[in-house]
């Protein structure tokens, strides 16, 4: 009897050996395929159409003509010391693959940025044979996030990793990356909040007679309350006048930022086309883990939130919009600290041109002062906010 019991001890703790050892055979699978699904997040775009435009004298410090830029953009920060041409393959349409003739983090590489690099080269033609897909054949390793960015990173290399995801300038530039950044990356000079964004190539100000310090002004921030998301405005923006594909947003409130959207028609690329209306998510970090935070792009035709008319106006404008497919509308009025003034539509409506009013009054019947507000209409995953101004 007791020798039986000594061989079912042993089946017991040789049972167990085997759970241990698959399970540490498990966790090991599951941290190399999150290793693998980062690596393939980190390389997020490239944008291409500035076809025969740089100059390789200037840019590569090479005799010739004019040769193609594309701004490749990363989620996570690059190690400037590992970053060479020799990192990366361009393939076009007709399976040619091509070798940047350099490459630079210029101008976008200062602490909290080095995310987009400038390819120069020949890489094909915008119409006819463009890129489709870009290779990082080498070893380019990305680095840990600086302290006061909120998302997290670790030094990967990402040989092997590879993007088909390759944007026609003619699409116009749209957002890549947000963060919530402090201390010394923090180039706000008030506020209590500071969102960076990245765009996937240079802007500029598309609105004739804007400046780059007025585009704080088409920017929304939102903050999230039991799932409702609250529009708010930055008070002003930072980070500019350097020629890059960075801006740093700056908010008075204290709700945390966790979205960012900008207003169509509001910034252009070197090529002069104009942005779609674009949002993306603020990325964060939980427990030192990477976090993937998809972007969003929505296309113009998918959705449609036209300016009130009149506007400014007093007392009544009216709101007109356009839904492809039935659904649940939201359409609301905020003051410019994100507090909610009117609900105009809550309810289901079918798909179709649509028109609201808007008299000027609050929730309770009440006329509301002169000044700036902001109408946000949201439809399935749909969001779109713009500004009106009431005059009295």
């Amino acid at each position: 009897m007791k020798f039986c019991f000594h061989i079912l001890i042993i089946f017991f703790i040789l049972f167990l050996s085997s759970c241990a050892e698959d399970n540490e055979e498990t966790q090991e699978q599951v941290k190399e395929d999150t290793h693998e699904q980062v690596e393939q997040d980190a390389l997020v775009s490239g944008f291409f159409g500035l076809d025969n435009a740089l100059p390789s004298l200037l840019l590569c410090n090479q005799q010739g003509g004019l040769v193609d830029g594309m701004p490749v953009n990363f989620k996570f920060p690059l190690d400037a010391s590992s970053l060479s041409e020799t990192d990366f393959e361009v393939l076009d349409s007709l399976g040619n693959i091509h070798t940047p003739i350099c490459v630079s983090l210029a101008p976008a590489n200062e602490n909290g940025e080095n995310r987009t690099v400038l390819l120069l080269g020949e890489f094909g033609t915008p119409v006819t044979n463009p890129p489709v897909e870009i290779r990082i054949v080498g070893d380019l390793f990305t680095t840990d996030t600086l302290s006061g960015e909120s998302v997290c990173s670790a030094i990967i290399n990402l040989n092997g990793v590879t993007t088909t995801n390759v944007i026609p300038l003619a699409d116009g530039p749209s957002l890549f990356f947000a963060q919530r950044i402090d201390g010394n990356l923090n180039e706000c000079n008030s506020g209590t909040q500071t969102i960076q964004v990245a765009w996937n190539g240079g802007i500029t100000p598309y609105i004739s007679d804007d400046i780059e310090s007025d585009l704080f002004q088409y920017y929304v921030g939102y903050s999230d309350s039991s799932g409702v998301l609250i529009p708010h405005v930055p008070i002003s923006i930072a980070d500019i006048n350097d020629n890059d594909n960075f801006h740093q947003l700056c908010f008075s409130t204290s709700d945390e930022i966790v979205k960012i959207s900008m207003m169509a028609n509001t910034v252009e690329d070197p090529n002069h086309d104009p942005n779609l209306y674009s949002e993306i998510d603020v990325s964060s970090c939980d427990g030192g883990e990477i976090l993937k935070v998809p972007n969003i792009n929505v296309p113009a035709n998918n959705f449609t939130l036209k300016d009130n008319y009149p506007n400014p106006f007093n007392p009544l404008t009216t709101i007109s919009y356009e839904l492809l497919t039935d659904g649940i509308v939201n359409i609301v009025i905020y003051d410019l600290i994100g507090k909610t003034i009117k609900t105009l539509v809550s309810g289901f409506q079918t798909a179709g041109s649509k028109n609201v009013n808007w008299n000027a009054t609050n929730n309770q019947g009440q006329p509301v002062s002169a000044g700036v507000y902001l109408y946000s209409i949201e439809a399935g995953k749909f969001r779109q906010t713009k500004k009106m101004i009431l005059l009295k």
